[in-house]
């Protein structure tokens, strides 16, 4: 059976790719103002974390469950500081049901987000899915274990 699986990327933004000794890479996309994180595929969102920070920054996880076994990560750290509860900005719930290019998260003052994607439990290099490639990417390998 062919696999004719294809994601959009994430985000618009300054991307960073570190590839990894084995296999896959992440990827690191950067917010120097505003920017919207968004689901690369349809999915179910399987994890959605408010992770505490000592810094002014906020920072959420969340997890994505797409058909064909994929999961999409997605670590976004927001630099705009903590709001009131009536500026907050509303996280997608636990068990929600996302779109294609569906929003996550709207980073309205900078940051950046931690992206991977995993088949089957094991990381993979998105950029083999990725459907939409005109994107600035900087390649940064990790260095060779080799002897």
């Amino acid at each position: 059976m062919p696999d004719d699986t294809s994601f959009v990327w994430p985000a618009d933004g300054a991307i960073q790719v570190t590839s990894l000794p084995g296999g896959g890479c992440n990827i690191k996309i950067t917010f120097t103002d505003h920017g919207v994180v968004r689901s690369i595929g349809k999915g179910r969102i399987i994890k959605v974390k408010n992770v505490p920070t000592r810094r002014i920054a906020r920072q959420f996880d969340f997890t994505i469950r797409h058909d064909h076994d994929f999961e999409s990560s997605y670590s976004i750290v927001d630099q705009t500081p903590h709001a009131g509860e009536g500026n907050a900005n509303p996280l997608r719930s636990l068990g929600a049901y996302v779109d294609d290019g569906g929003e996550l998260y709207d980073i309205r003052n900078g940051g950046c987000l931690h992206f991977q994607l995993f088949r089957a439990g094991k990381l993979v290099d998105p950029r083999e899915y990725i459907r939409d490639q005109s994107v600035t990417m900087s390649d940064s390998a990790a260095p060779s274990s080799g002897s």
